[in-house]
């Protein structure tokens, strides 16, 4: 939930700090949500936020408009835009447009580029306390037990799943690693998709993915799942760490999704912490074919010029 007097506040930290000088290097650069929550277990990653009532989900009971602008009465689509830190001038990062809630963006400038995203990284950069955190089983849970004896499957849940993007200048390899920041072990699920969320319809953050064990199952490699637009899976590791992390191709120009939260710890509401997230680059390794083709047309070259020499003399 966000109070009008927090967004003008924000508005005037966005004004003094969006992409200044001392926020940003030549090599790399991370940008910043900056919509906070009133509860660790709130969802947060609003771009929007709106005043016009909400309905109980489960008693159906109407409250009408109360002056106080939350994320979920947005729809994701409709109020005001939430500023954010590191773009010109507050904008979405990326033109990013899409309903969906989205945390935060990195952009690598370079070749062998490096990111930490975290709330000390946004405080540190932009004086900005960022909401980087997420749930120990907001990937995939561990499962439990209903009211009614009834089993549940392990299940991951949109309402605790972080969200970035990730664009890199140049293609090369981009390797994540996750560590957390408070009670729940370092054990990440991470879901990479190429591109990002296009869907300007109405999104809700109710509702599961990562659930393939479910009567109807959601698999690991389905591209959507939140129900956007515009995401098509590329990979996942169910056990990033700070030693283990996800590494993947990223094309030069080419947005990337990155969908993040705790595995198989609890349920989805449980332990919410933050965490730091390491991003590191190296080079695409060139296959060893084109050393050997290499190899060869300098050979050839080089006897070709001998030839000449020879038959000049």
């Amino acid at each position: 939930m966000i109070k009008t007097k927090l967004a003008k506040a924000v508005s005037m930290a966005v004004a003094g700090v969006a992409l200044s000088a001392g926020a940003t290097t030549a090599s790399a650069h991370v940008m910043y949500n900056t919509f906070t929550t009133t509860s660790a277990s709130s969802t947060d990653g609003w771009t929007r936020v709106n005043d016009i009532g909400s309905t109980n989900s489960t008693t159906g009971v109407y409250t009408p408009p109360d002056g106080i602008f939350t994320g979920p009465e947005s729809k994701g689509n409709s109020g005001n835009l939430v500023p954010w830190v590191g773009t010109a001038g507050g904008a979405l990062p990326f033109g990013y447009a899409g309903s969906s809630h989205l945390n935060w963006a990195a952009h690598l400038h370079s070749a062998g580029s490096s990111l930490t995203v975290s709330a000390a990284d946004a405080l540190a950069d932009y004086g900005v306390a960022a909401e980087i955190d997420t749930g120990a089983g907001a990937w995939l849970d561990a499962g439990g037990v209903s009211s009614t004896g009834a089993p549940i499957a392990p299940t991951g849940w949109r309402h605790q799943t972080d969200i970035g993007l990730i664009k890199s200048d140049v293609t090369q390899k981009v390797t994540i690693n996750l560590s957390t920041l408070g009670s729940f072990n370092n054990n990440f699920g991470v879901t990479v998709f190429t591109g990002m969320d296009t869907n300007t319809g109405n999104y809700s953050h109710h509702g599961s993915w990562n659930c393939p064990t479910c009567a109807t199952p959601k698999p690991l490699t389905a591209s959507n799942p939140f129900g956007t637009s515009g995401l098509a899976y590329l990979t996942h590791d169910e056990s990033v760490d700070a030693l283990n992390g996800l590494t993947f191709t990223a094309v030069a120009g080419q947005i990337y999704s990155i969908y993040l939260g705790g595995n198989g710890v609890g349920r989805w509401s449980q332990n919410v912490a933050g965490y730091s997230m390491d991003i590191t680059t190296s080079a695409v390794p060139v296959p060893g074919a084109v050393w050997l083709f290499g190899s060869a047309m300098a050979g050839l070259i080089g006897f070709g010029g001998r030839r000449k020499a020879a038959v000049a003399a």
